[in-house]
C-alpha cells in the first residue's frame, strides 16, 4: 500500500508550513510545556512528561500538565534528583487525567530519573540502545530501559508488571498502535527550529524519525492522499512519513505541526487538491 509518488504539489505543502508552522501558533500545545529549558537534560525530562499525556482534547492536556509542572516546579529533572519516590507521590498524589492517576506518574518518574541517573541522560540512553536503521526497534528498546528499573517502594515488587497504567504513557509501536507519543518526543527532541527545541540535535538523524500521527494528521493526510488506511496505526504513520519524505527526504517530519494545526481547525476535509507537482529529489 505504498502511496503514490506526488499526490499534491510540494506548492500546497509549503503553503501550509508557511501559514501554520509558527511559534505564535503554538498554544495550545503540550510543546509549550517543553520548550525553553537551557539545560538539555531538564528540557528532555520536561519534554517526556508533555508527550505523555498528549493524549485526549489539547486543552484538558494543558490543563492536566499546568497541574503536573505546577507540583514539580520549574525544573524537572531536579524534582526528581530532590524529591525521591515518597516525595513525588506526595506532590502529585491529587493529579488525575483520564487513565492516570498521580501515584501512577509517580511510578513513572521514579523509574525515568532512575534511567536518566544510570546513563547521564534520556539523550545518551537513547542513543546506547539505538540500533540504527528504522526508528520503530529504537522506540521499542528506549520505551522498554526506561521503564526497566526497581519500582520500589511505590510498587511491591523489583519489576513493574506489563499492565501498569505507567506503561501506557509512551507505548511503542510493537503495541500495535501509531506509538504517537513516542514520535512526538523524538521529533521535539531531535529537530531544532522555530518550534521544536532539539535538546538531542545533531544525535539521530531527522530522516529516520516517524510522523506522530493522531486522528488530525491522519484525515488530512488521507484527503492529501498520504495513505488510504483507516486505522492509527504504525504503518499508517510509516506510510504518511514515507509519503512527506518524497517531498523532504532529509526531514519528513518538518510538516508534521503544519498538518496536525490545519486539521485541528476542522477544515482538512476541504483542503483544495493542488496540480500534482514532483517533490524535491
Amino acid at each position: 500500500m505504498t502511496p503514490p509518488p506526488h499526490p499534491v504539489s510540494q506548492a500546497i505543502l509549503e503553503d501550509l508550513y508557511q501559514r501554520h508552522h509558527r511559534l505564535e501558533n503554538l498554544s495550545p500545545d503540550p510543546l509549550e510545556f517543553a520548550r525553553g529549558f537551557p539545560d538539555p537534560r531538564e528540557g528532555e525530562i520536561a519534554g517526556l512528561l508533555a508527550a505523555g499525556l498528549a493524549y485526549g482534547r489539547v486543552g484538558a492536556i494543558v490543563v492536566a500538565l499546568s497541574t503536573v509542572f505546577g507540583a514539580l516546579g520549574p525544573r524537572p529533572r531536579h524534582a526528581l534528583e530532590t524529591l525521591g519516590p515518597e516525595g513525588l507521590r506526595h506532590a502529585l498524589g491529587g493529579f488525575s487525567y483520564r487513565f492516570h492517576r498521580g501515584a501512577d506518574l509517580a511510578v513513572f518518574l521514579h523509574l525515568v530519573g532512575q534511567a536518566a541517573a544510570h546513563h547521564g541522560s534520556l539523550g545518551q540512553l537513547f542513543q546506547a540502545v539505538d540500533p540504527g536503521g528504522p526508528i520503530g526497534p529504537a522506540l521499542e528498546a528506549f520505551a522498554y530501559h526506561l521503564l526497566a528499573g526497581d519500582p520500589r517502594p511505590l510498587w511491591p515488587d523489583r519489576t513493574l508488571p506489563r499492565e501498569h497504567p505507567a506503561r501506557n504513557l509512551l507505548p511503542p509501536p510493537g503495541r500495535g498502535g501509531a506509538a504517537k507519543r513516542l514520535c512526538l518526543y523524538l521529533r521535539w527532541m531531535v529537530r531544532r527550529d522555530a518550534l521544536d527545541p532539539g535538546y538531542w540535535h545533531g544525535r539521530v538523524d531527522p530522516a529516520r524519525l516517524v510522523v506522530p500521527l493522531d486522528t488530525h494528521v491522519a484525515r488530512v493526510s488521507r484527503t492529501l492522499g498520504f495513505t488510504t488506511r483507516q486505522g492509527a496505526t504504525w504503518r499508517t504513520a510509516c506510510d504518511v512519513t514515507e509519503a512527506l519524505g518524497r517531498y523532504d527526504p532529509a526531514d519528513p517530519v518538518r510538516y508534521d505541526f503544519s498538518l496536525f494545526r490545519f486539521g485541528l481547525t476542522g477544515t482538512g476535509a476541504r483542503l483544495p487538491r493542488g496540480t500534482k507537482g514532483t517533490p524535491n529529489p
